[in-house]
C-alpha cells in the first residue's frame, strides 16, 4: 500500500521535528511512545479529532 503513510514517533528524537512533520505531511498510521504522543496532544501538535483506531501496545505496563 505505498499511499499509505507512516511515522515513528519517540523520546529522544527532537519534538521540533515531529511538530513539523505533523503540520506538514502527517502520516495515516503513527506508532509511538505514549510520553510523546502525549506532549503532543497537549501541546496540540496532533490533531486527534479524525482518529479512527487507537492501539495500546502492552497497556497492563503502563498502568504499574
Amino acid at each position: 500500500m505505498p499511499h499509505i503513510k507512516h511515522e515513528v514517533i519517540y523520546g529522544g528524537e527532537p519534538i521540533m521535528k515531529h511538530r513539523e512533520l505533523l503540520k506538514k505531511d502527517p502520516p495515516h498510521i503513527i506508532v509511538g511512545t505514549p510520553g510523546r504522543i502525549l506532549a503532543l496532544v497537549e501541546e496540540k501538535d496532533m490533531d486527534l479529532s479524525k482518529l479512527r483506531f487507537f492501539i495500546l501496545d502492552e497497556c497492563d505496563k503502563m498502568l504499574e
